[in-house]
């Protein structure tokens, strides 16, 4: 076992967790916090907070982007990790595994990256007005760990990768369009401005 895992609380998470009536919820829940879902969410979530489709834009870039970035740092660090993922460890006999089985490449959970990311970009953007995101967020990472998919780790560290990645990207995005605005501001009192 590699030593990320060695004091893992999974077989304790996993076994307590589980419900036969839990099964359904979990699995929808894991679909939800896949990344092109939460795409879909958040677009939905910031076309109904913004209603004009140039701030729409303006607002939901940084999670399109941050998406795509967390994905593909998800993607890079899972082959640099190889990590194997709790199947792997234990077998069928202590793990109930509630989609498909999954043996390698587990660190960090995709899933939970993808869920925190639009979770950070959203209460940088919005705040107290969408702190449900961080339940979603919660929820998603454990319903990892109730289908047997990741292992606690895994997890924490998807929501780590997504926050910075999601964060990162909301700030940055803003920082730049301040940045482009003030530029353009300047031009305008140049006289270099076009009709």
């Amino acid at each position: 076992m590699p030593p990320l895992y060695a004091h893992d609380p999974f077989l304790a998470v996993h076994h307590a967790l589980q419900r036969p009536w839990l099964d359904l919820p979990a699995a929808v829940l894991s679909v939800a916090c896949e990344g092109w879902a939460q795409a879909l969410l958040g677009l939905a979530l910031f076309a109904w907070l913004e209603r004009d489709l140039r701030r729409l834009a303006v607002a939901y870039l940084p999670v399109a982007l941050g998406l795509a970035a967390g994905g593909a740092a998800v993607q890079q660090l899972k082959e640099l990790f190889a990590t194997p993922r709790p199947l792997a460890i234990y077998g069928p006999a202590q793990v109930r595994v509630g989609l498909e089985p999954l043996f390698q490449l587990g660190f960090p959970s995709g899933h939970a990256s993808a869920v925190a990311t639009l979770a950070a970009c959203a209460l940088l953007a919005y705040g107290r007005r969408v702190r449900w995101v961080l339940v979603l967020a919660l929820l998603g990472g454990l319903s990892r760990v109730y289908l047997g998919a990741h292992w606690v780790a895994d997890v924490a560290g998807g929501w780590a990768l997504g926050a910075l990645v999601g964060a990162s990207t909301h700030l940055l995005w803003h920082r730049a369009a301040r940045v482009l605005l003030a530029l353009g501001a300047g031009r305008e009192s140049d006289g270099c401005a076009g009709p």
